[in-house]
């Protein structure tokens, strides 16, 4: 039972990455030249392994 509980948890994180990576991907065509450059597909990918960091951090940076 434990198992089944951490692959659940696990893929749910991995739901998570997939989502927060696909956001800042969809976000960085949507600015600039509309071309994702190889900076920016390094920062997606590791904002988007601390997802729940950059969740709480967007959300602070929009109140400003």
């Amino acid at each position: 039972m434990r198992r089944r509980a951490w692959l659940v948890g696990l893929c749910l994180y991995a739901l998570g990455i997939a989502a927060d990576l696909a956001c800042h991907l969809i976000e960085d065509l949507r600015s600039g030249d509309q071309v994702i450059e190889f900076s920016e597909l390094a920062v997606a990918f590791s904002a988007a392994l601390f997802w729940p960091v950059d969740i709480v951090a967007m959300a602070l940076l929009a109140n400003r």
